[in-house]
C-alpha cells in the first residue's frame, strides 16, 4: 500500500467573516504558477456566509482542505493550521488579501536554496477595502534590518500575509502565542529570528487589503502595554535592554476617525479614475459623519465625477 504523496507547500488561511473577499483570496492561491500545494482553510466561527462559500470551493479543487471550528481567535487558529500542515514549508494567507501569481514559486525556491533562512516574505501593495491601490512597500531585504524593525514592533517589515516559514522552526519556538491580541506575528518572527535568518524578497508578493477598523485608532493603553511586554521579552532574549526613553510608535500616531479614513480612500479612488468606488466611499462617509463639511465637499466631487 503506497502512502499519500505530501505536497511541497502548505498554505494556511484562517477565515472569520470574510465572505465579501473570499473568492479573490482563494482564486489567487489556486492560480499560482507553483501548483504542488495544499490549501488548509479554517473557518473560525464565522457568523456570515463564509462557511457556505468555503464548502462550495472545497468541491472545486482537491487541494483545498476545509476545517470548521467555534471561534478561537487568530493565534490558536494559525497554530491549528501549522499542526495540520503536511509540508515543512508553510505559507500564511489572510482571507481578504490577494497573492501575486509567483508568490509560492519565489518563496519556495528561496527557502530550498538557503538552508539558513527560517522565513521569507517580500514586498506588498496596500489597497483599500474595495481593492484600489494605495502604495507599494519598500521593506528591507536583509535579516539584520528586518530584526531591528521587528524589535521596534514594525510588523509590516516582515509581512505575515506574504510569508512562507519553516514549520519545524515555528513549532520549535512554540508557534503563535495566544496571549497577544495583536502582533502575534511579530512575537513569532522574533522568536524564529533567534534560530535563523528572516529575508524579504524584492518582488511584489501580495496585495494587502486594509479596512477602516485596521487603520482607526488602536493606541489604547492596554494594547500598548501588551505590545511592550512582547518587545521587552524579545529584547531580553537577545541580552539587550530597551532604552528608558523607548516610545512605542502607536503612541505617536494621531487618532484617525472612521470618516477620515473613508475620505482618504475616496479621494485616492477618485484621483485614479475609480468614480464608482469613490461614490461608495462618499455614501459611507456621509452616513458616518453627516454634518461634516469635508464629507459634503467630497460627496459633491464624487457625484460630479471629478
Amino acid at each position: 500500500m503506497t502512502s499519500e504523496v505530501k505536497p511541497l507547500v502548505s498554505v494556511v488561511m484562517p477565515v472569520f467573516n470574510a465572505a465579501f473577499y473570499l473568492d479573490e483570496a482563494i482564486e489567487s492561491i489556486l492560480q499560482q504558477t507553483f501548483s504542488d500545494f495544499e490549501l488548509i482553510i479554517i473557518n473560525d466561527g464565522s457568523t456570515d456566509n463564509s462557511f457556505d462559500l468555503l464548502k462550495q470551493w472545497e468541491k472545486k479543487d482537491h487541494r483545498i482542505k476545509l476545517f470548521d471550528q467555534a471561534n478561537q481567535g487568530r493565534s490558536l487558529t494559525r497554530n491549528k493550521g501549522l499542526a495540520l500542515a503536511t509540508s515543512e514549508f508553510v505559507a500564511m494567507m489572510d482571507a481578504d488579501d490577494i497573492s501575486t501569481p509567483n508568490r509560492l514559486r519565489l518563496s519556495y525556491d528561496y527557502l530550498q536554496e538557503h538552508a539558513e533562512v527560517v522565513g521569507v516574505s517580500g514586498q506588498f501593495e496596500t489597497m483599500c477595502m474595495y481593492g484600489v491601490p494605495l502604495h507599494k512597500s519598500l521593506k528591507p531585504l536583509d535579516h539584520d534590518n528586518i530584526e531591528k524593525k521587528l524589535l521596534h514592533d514594525f510588523g509590516d517589515t516582515f509581512n505575515q500575509g506574504a510569508s512562507m516559514i519553516r514549520k519545524s522552526v515555528a513549532e520549535s519556538v512554540g508557534g503563535y502565542d495566544p496571549q497577544y491580541e495583536l502582533g502575534e506575528d511579530v512575537d513569532l518572527f522574533l522568536k524564529m529570528a533567534l534560530k535563523g535568518q528572516l529575508i524579504n524578497l524584492p518582488d511584489l508578493l501580495l496585495l494587502y487589503r486594509q479596512h477602516p477598523t485596521s487603520i482607526t485608532n488602536t493606541s489604547n493603553g492596554l494594547l500598548i502595554e501588551n505590545r511592550m511586554s512582547c518587545l521587552n521579552q524579545a529584547w531580553a532574549n537577545r541580552g539587550l535592554y530597551m532604552e528608558n526613553d523607548f516610545e512605542h510608535w502607536l503612541m505617536r500616531i494621531p487618532e484617525q476617525i472612521g470618516h477620515q479614513v473613508l475620505l482618504g480612500w475616496g479621494w485616492n479612488a477618485l484621483g485614479k479614475g475609480k468614480v464608482k468606488t469613490a461614490r461608495r466611499y462618499a455614501r459611507k462617509a456621509l452616513l458616518s459623519q453627516p454634518l461634516s463639511v469635508d464629507v459634503y465637499r467630497f460627496f459633491y466631487c464624487a457625484m460630479r465625477g471629478s
